[in-house]
């Protein structure tokens, strides 16, 4: 039986709490030393924290906890409607640039978005109507 979908499982208008997880295939390997091809993928644990700490800095959610293992990785999230009832159509704009960046800096980080690069996406009703 398949799953529901997580918008009928979650009232938007409510605190939820949720674990994830997540698993490699084919018997991959995430992170540690891979007894099979014997390499090790400890450098990609600092790559994800990195970016589960830049997603939950932009999306409505709060990181409570997680875990990285060698071939999967557990999540605690909880949901912030209180955040996302105050954003506006800007806000949202400028957390949607920091993770999907116009332009970067040279190191490869998101450079901050200019105001014309917000208006772009604020001002758009095609674009805020694919936010919803």
């Amino acid at each position: 039986m398949a799953r529901m979908c997580r918008a009928e499982v979650f009232d938007p208008n409510e605190v939820a709490v949720a674990h994830l997880y997540s698993r490699t295939v084919r018997r991959c390997f995430l992170m540690g030393e891979d007894p099979v091809s014997g390499k090790n993928f400890d450098h990609r644990k600092r790559w994800i924290e990195e970016y589960l700490q830049q997603f939950a800095a932009n999306f409505g959610i709060d990181l409570v906890c997680f875990s990285l293992l060698s071939n999967h990785f557990h999540l605690i999230l909880r949901s912030r409607p209180d955040v996302v009832a105050i954003m506006d159509d800007e806000e949202v704009a400028r957390r949607w640039l920091m993770l999907c960046p116009m332009r970067r800096n040279p190191d490869g980080s998101a450079m901050r978005p200019t105001q014309p690069e917000i208006h772009s996406i604020a001002a758009c009703p095609v674009k805020c109507h694919e936010a919803d």
